[in-house]
């Protein structure tokens, strides 16, 4: 992606700039203000809480309300990773994650500021949604980071089957993949996330919310027909592009389409196509 012209020429160029710097100001304000006003770690109760369950031999997947933050949706690999730390004070844990989280978030983000003027207001638009991710406690933050760093190393396809056992629908990126006939990439792509949502079966998911929940946004709560559509559409416009340097742009677009439940601050999925990043392929 190209460096923004600095600085802007002309009157035109110098209100279009002042207006973009307003409403990206605007926009992070608010965001940063709803973020600070959280309940702190408020997801990660879903992690701890599963982790509990797995430790005293209860259900897995519990049933709740699918608002709940602390509703557990994930691959089970996720929550035995949590058992250990369960045997720690819950406030350091607290303390820990929310770190990592926010250290997560800053990572992802503070690269765009080599990208002059345009990446300075990337930044401004995207930093508040990962740093809302962080306040939830949410994973978001450390998906968004591994899949930043690694879709183009060779490790890709681990990192893509990690965010698909976590979020379902990162799976889309292999599009990017199958768009350039990587076929090795993409057979493991499919293959590690198997490995990893497959033990589900193994567990009790009559608790297992399948519900949006009101209130929540998605295309699916609109027409499942325009989902599918839609769906399908940005897939193929991802198995298009996969040869252009707009391929994890068009990939994230797929992803974030194709969302059944699409939180805010999955917004910063976005960074994963604006990355500028060597190929190691």
């Amino acid at each position: 992606m190209a460096r923004g012209r600095w600085p802007p020429r002309g009157l035109v160029g110098w209100g279009v700039f002042i207006v973009a710097v307003t409403l990206l100001s605007l926009a992070a304000y608010t965001e940063l203000g709803h973020a600070a006003r959280l309940t702190s770690g408020a997801d990660m109760d879903a992690y701890w809480n599963a982790a509990l369950r797995l430790r005293h031999g209860e259900p897995l997947y519990a049933a709740g309300l699918p608002t709940d933050s602390d509703l557990y949706r994930y691959a089970p690999w996720f929550a035995y990773a949590w058992i250990p730390l369960t045997l720690l004070p819950k406030s350091a844990v607290v303390l820990m994650w929310m770190t990592l989280c926010v250290a997560a978030a800053l990572a992802s983000t503070m690269p765009l500021l080599r990208r002059g003027a345009v990446g300075i207001a990337a930044l401004a638009l995207l930093l508040p949604f990962q740093l809302e991710g962080a306040a939830f406690g949410n994973v978001q933050p450390l998906l968004v980071l591994l899949l930043v760093w690694g879709v183009e190393r060779r490790s890709g396809p681990l990192w893509i089957a990690i965010a698909a056992s976590l979020k379902a629908t990162p799976l889309l990126l292999v599009a990017v993949y199958l768009g350039r006939h990587q076929w090795r990439r993409a057979a493991l792509t499919l293959g590690l996330t198997a490995a990893l949502v497959a033990p589900m079966v193994a567990f009790d998911l009559r608790g297992y919310s399948t519900q949006i929940g009101g209130g929540q946004m998605s295309l699916l709560t609109v027409s499942p027909v325009l989902y599918v559509l839609a769906s399908g559409a940005t897939v193929g416009l991802a198995l298009i592009a996969a040869r252009s340097r707009y391929a994890w742009v068009a990939g994230i677009v797929a992803v974030l389409v194709a969302l059944p439940r699409f939180l805010l601050y999955e917004i910063s999925f976005v960074l994963v196509g604006l990355a500028r990043r060597p190929t190691d392929r």
